[in-house]
Formats: C-alpha cells, sequence, structure tokens
C-alpha cells in the first residue's frame, strides 16, 4: 500500500524551484511579511529538529551584524534622537539593515529546511537536471556536482569533526567521470545515483504557482 505522506511533499527540484523564486520575491516583501516568513520557517524547522540553521546561525552572527551597522550609520534619513556621537544612526537606516538581515535569516531557513528533508544525492540530482540545458553552452554538469558533493561532505564533515570523511572522498572528484552510479575506491564504500524525480500532480500544481508568482513579481518589479 503506497504511503499517503508521499502524495503530499514535492520533489527536490520543485523545492529548489520554490527556494529560487522565494529569493527573487523577497524583495518585493516588506519588513512584517519577511519577519512573518521568517518566522514560519523557523517554526518548521523546530518541527524537523533540523539544529544546520543554528549552526549557520552562529557561524554567520558578525557577518549580520557588520550589515546591520553598515545599514544604520550610512542609510540618509532621520537621526535617532539621543546619539551623541560623531556618526548618527538613522531610522530609515535602521529598518533597511533589519530588513536585509531578516532576508538572509530567511533564506538560510528556508536553505536549512531543504536541506535537512533532502540527501546529498537527492540535492545533487536536483541541481544536475535542472542545469541540464546549460551543457549546451559548455557547463560541466559532472565537474559541478563532484565540487557539490565534495562541498556537501566538507561541511559536514566540519560540523562533527570527522577528519577521516575529508580523506574518504578527496578523490570523488577525478573519479565522477558521467552521470549513473559511481563508486569511490576507498576503504568504506560511497557512491552517487543520479535519478530523476518524480513529477506528481502536487508537483505540477506548485510549479504552476510558481509561474503566476514570478509573473506578478516581474509586471510589480517593472511597474
Amino acid at each position: 500500500m503506497p504511503d499517503l505522506k508521499e502524495n503530499f511533499v514535492i520533489n527536490t527540484i520543485t523545492q529548489l524551484s520554490c527556494f529560487l523564486v522565494f529569493s527573487i520575491a523577497m524583495n518585493q516583501l516588506s519588513l512584517l511579511h519577511v519577519l512573518v516568513m521568517t518566522s514560519l520557517l523557523v517554526v518548521a524547522l523546530i518541527a524537523i529538529k533540523a539544529g544546520q540553521f543554528l549552526r549557520m546561525l552562529k557561524r554567520m552572527k558578525w557577518f549580520f551584524l557588520v550589515m546591520l551597522l553598515i545599514f544604520t550609520f550610512n542609510t540618509p534619513g532621520q537621526h535617532i534622537q539621543g546619539w551623541d556621537y560623531f556618526l548618527s544612526p538613522t531610522y530609515e537606516g535602521l529598518a533597511s539593515g533589519l530588513l536585509q538581515v531578516f532576508r538572509m535569516l530567511a533564506l538560510l531557513a528556508a536553505l536549512s529546511l531543504i536541506m535537512a528533508i533532502n540527501t546529498k544525492q537527492q540535492l545533487i540530482s536536483g541541481f544536475c537536471f535542472m542545469l541540464l540545458p546549460l551543457q549546451f553552452l559548455g557547463f560541466e554538469i559532472q565537474r559541478f556536482a563532484a565540487r557539490l558533493w565534495l562541498t556537501l561532505e566538507y561541511v559536514e564533515a566540519a560540523q562533527y569533526s570527522d577528519q577521516q570523511k575529508f580523506k574518504q572522498h578527496q578523490g570523488l572528484l577525478n573519479q565522477l567521470k558521467a552521470f549513473g552510479h559511481v563508486h569511490d575506491t576507498q576503504p568504506a564504500d560511497s557512491s552517487i545515483t543520479f535519478t530523476m524525480p518524480v513529477f506528481k500532480v502536487l508537483d505540477m500544481v506548485v510549479i504552476a504557482g510558481l509561474m503566476v508568482i514570478s509573473c506578478y513579481v516581474l509586471v510589480k518589479a517593472l511597474a
């Protein structure tokens, strides 16, 4: 008997398409809308117990602070009262800085959610099949897949201080030559299987919705 839960889950390509449209649409959202979207994504991450988002926040905390300070002190507008120093922050700069920070938080949360509910092979397969049209322009999909695999392996190994895992996959870049099954000759066997995700009715509905949203964002941006 088929699992009913699978009928309500979109495939990796659809998820990546949602992330792409979401990234573009974020520029049209206000601070309140961005806060709501970020809160919903964080709740979803907490529900699935994805701790990767917190680790990413910990690594990027100084980046967020510097970005907030740059916008706060370099955006023209009404100066914040009670600030007696030479460099005066503005209310408009503070609002712009918070907007950019929460936009980044929303994108990180969305990316963490995709990475939490997909395996590395699913992510690589999704990226590769989305980039297949670029082969006609000379883009090497196989090399991209190998580098993406190694990047994900390095990130995972760095998070868990698994030095042995670094050595295990160093030869994978040279061994990934074509789509299909690629086996590592290291003691611990590893493989990449490129499988075209199955598009269900829900995927078609979501993609149709993404096309409508994309057209709306384009028209709003050109208006």
